[in-house]
């Protein structure tokens, strides 16, 4: 570990910021070169509720796919230490970006829009790839409506004691030790 402020941080790092950012591959990154154990919100979901998120969104809705979010986020808050990576989603409200900044510290993992979309149109697990008819939505209809979407989480993922801006890295590893860095400042 890089510091002895960081040895002693003993709270959860939560990783935020929009669908296909890249919070998985960091987190991942993170909690090897730390020596934490790891944890991905969306798996944990996947896993408790025994289908994909996709299956999820499409048998029981969104409302019921963030309402088992919050719950297992809570639980992760109680009984986890270590680094989470959270859904894009994830935070819906002041509420719950106020009670992850208690219960640990925040990391928002900023990535261009434009990134992004290309990301999803990649992924055939995202529920907003698809239109109503289950076919792949178009590049500029895609973007639009992810833009919509990204402006209204905006404004909490700024909200985290630290930010990675994506672009400025060649690698996760250089990204890695960036975040390390910025953390080992803020502890």
């Amino acid at each position: 570990m890089n510091s002895y402020r960081l040895q002693k941080f003993k709270d959860s790092m939560y990783l935020c910021g929009f669908m296909a950012s890249g919070k998985s591959t960091l987190g991942k990154a993170l909690a090897e070169k730390l020596e934490r154990e790891y944890r991905d919100l969306d798996e944990v979901i996947v896993e408790r509720e025994g289908k994909s998120i996709r299956a999820i969104f499409d048998e029981h809705g969104e409302h019921y796919f963030r309402e088992k979010e919050w719950e297992y986020l809570l639980d992760l808050t109680r009984n986890f230490k270590g680094v989470v990576s959270l859904g894009g989603g994830a935070l819906q409200n002041q509420r719950i970006v106020d009670h992850l900044k208690v219960n640990g510290l925040l990391l928002f993992v900023d990535t261009p829009l434009e990134q992004i979309t290309d990301r999803v149109l990649q992924s055939n697990e995202r529920p907003i790839l698809f239109n109503k008819d289950g076919k792949i939505k178009s590049r500029d209809t895609l973007f639009t409506e992810l833009k919509a979407l990204y402006s209204g989480r905006e404004k909490f993922y700024k909200q985290a004691q630290v930010a990675i801006k994506t672009p400025l890295f060649s690698s996760v590893e250089e990204m890695t030790e960036a975040a390390i860095e910025k953390i080992t400042r803020h502890v």
